[in-house]
């Protein structure tokens, strides 16, 4: 009897270490995982940037500033480049439903540039961008990239929140790139950069707010959300300049279209340096075993 329960102890004990040791070896591919994802996270981050940027550039060219066709050949060709390093990840990305329709629709924009129009060719960018947004949401709710185990975004996960803020100021740094290419009234861009500029105002500034107060992030990351809030400063004052006066001689379109770039750059660095926190942590969970 006694030999029976001193097996039974030990057998219980061995059950207890292979439980921890399997839910060790769960909780380090999870953690693997999440740091592949943050991979192909950053890697879509460049190419949303990228197409953003085209957007901005070939809607320019379109109402009629042919100045800025020399670095839209150079975005197009980093943007195909991108669309063809992510390639290497197809068998993970092609589970995202929004992944799978990315490539035909780059190339549908692609033929629509040759004949299409300009309002066309926007909405087509929009879409795109769109779909690239979706799938970095996917992956990022899949690996838990934005609650981090809690109920809600934690500091470190605004990243998500600062790339959905840059893709409004890309649309908005399209439409005032089209308005100062084309120097005349164009009521419909003009009412949607407004209605981009109201919301600006009313969020854009609550993301950097919230990393300047956590104490973790105070330091590291005080002159880069400064910087985010300046640039959406500047930002929205030459868009009131360009509402009031699309002749404005200091508001072509290539002015405008840098200082957007410089707005929407900021946003860019804030979310790069959060998920680069998030990849340093990743790694030292994983080395801690």
């Amino acid at each position: 009897m006694i030999w029976g329960l001193f097996t039974g102890i030990v057998i219980l004990i061995g059950l207890l270490f292979a439980r921890r040791r399997h839910k060790r070896d769960l909780g380090r591919k999870g953690l693997e995982a999440r740091l592949r994802a943050l991979t192909k996270v950053r890697l879509l981050r460049r190419l949303l940037e990228q197409v953003q940027r085209h957007r901005g550039l070939c809607f320019g060219v379109f109402c009629g500033d042919q100045t800025l066709e020399g670095e839209r050949w150079l975005v197009h060709a980093e943007v195909s480049r991108l669309i063809g390093d992510a390639k290497k990840h197809r068998a993970n990305l092609l589970w995202h439903e929004a992944w799978q329709r990315v490539f035909p629709l780059w190339q549908r924009i692609d033929q629509e540039r040759q004949d299409g129009e300009a309002m066309g060719l926007l909405h087509l960018h929009n879409e795109l961008a769109e779909l690239i947004l979706g799938t970095i949401d996917a992956l990022a709710g899949r690996h838990d990239l934005v609650c981090l185990g809690g109920l809600a975004p934690q500091p470190e996960g605004l990243w998500l929140a600062l790339l959905q803020n840059a893709e409004v100021l890309g649309q908005a740094r399209a439409a005032g790139t089209g308005i100062a290419a084309r120097r005349q009234d164009d009521a419909v861009q003009q009412q949607a950069l407004k209605r981009l500029a109201d919301l600006i105002r009313q969020q854009f500034y609550l993301a950097p707010a919230q990393l300047s107060v956590d104490p973790a992030l105070r330091a590291s990351l005080a002159r880069p959300v400064r910087e985010a809030e300046d640039r959406i400063d500047a930002l929205l004052q030459s868009i009131d300049l360009l509402l009031k006066d699309p002749l404005h001689p200091a508001l072509g379109s290539m002015a405008f279209f840098k200082l957007a770039t410089q707005a929407i750059s900021a946003h860019y660095i804030l979310a790069d340096l959060l998920l680069e926190r998030l990849r340093l942590a990743t790694e030292a969970a994983i080395k801690q075993g």
